[in-house]
């Protein structure tokens, strides 16, 4: 079930077993608002597709990504004029101009890199496919943005910050530890993204005659 912000105040409130003349509502915002941050930045679960990321300009390699991005898992070439979108493979820096010696044009691959997305070969004017669009995970510190799964987890963190205001350093130690292993069982699930392998994109040879009999 999703949660309100006042429902993860109203959590973190009774597991101190206070109503807020302590712990109050502004001071344990500000902990879930840190909370949120530190889980979507530990985790990448804030996830957006924006099919109309990025404007291509002519002659122009690599764009700033978008802001608060954590990490680009896809890319593709999209357009207003109707063409179909086109998916990009992803490659290192250093095989450009090796996996094709077209400078200009249409892109087919993309890299990250320093901040920065790159397209390969370069965006030119006259191509119809004029906007690259992205999948990301993104940072934020809305507690309503994030997924359910995630939500509960800003509720050990904000009790270490009350039991850390307490001073109770032992006990605000054991919520954030609870805090982290929450984290990273629910990254079990996540792994890094290998570059694609060419090959694996290649349209099957038909031209070789299957067997008859």
């Amino acid at each position: 079930m999703a949660l309100s912000l006042a429902n993860v105040i109203d959590e973190v409130q009774t597991l101190m077993n206070d109503t807020g003349s302590i712990f109050t509502d502004l001071l344990v915002t500000a902990w879930i608002k840190q909370g949120v941050t530190d889980v979507t930045t530990k985790t990448h679960c804030f996830e957006v597709s924006d099919p109309d990321a990025i404007a291509m300009v002519d002659g122009t390699l690599e764009y700033a990504v978008p802001t608060d991005c954590l990490k680009i898992h896809n890319a593709f070439l999209n357009t207003a004029a109707g063409a179909q979108p086109k998916g990009l493979v992803r490659i290192h820096p250093k095989l450009m101009y090796h996996v094709t010696n077209v400078e200009s044009g249409e892109p087919e691959y993309w890299y990250e890199f320093g901040g920065m997305v790159g397209f390969y070969p370069i965006w030119a004017t006259g191509v119809v496919r004029d906007t690259a669009g992205l999948h990301y995970s993104k940072k934020s510190d809305d507690v309503t943005l994030i997924p359910d799964a995630y939500q509960p987890l800003v509720i050990p963190f904000a009790a270490h910050k009350a039991k850390l205001m307490d001073g109770k350093p032992a006990q605000a130690a054991q919520y954030y530890q609870q805090y982290l292993n929450s984290a990273l069982f629910q990254r079990q699930d996540l792994y890094d993204r290998i570059y694609d392998a060419k090959d694996d994109f290649k349209l099957p040879d038909r031209s070789q005659t299957v067997g008859r009999g």
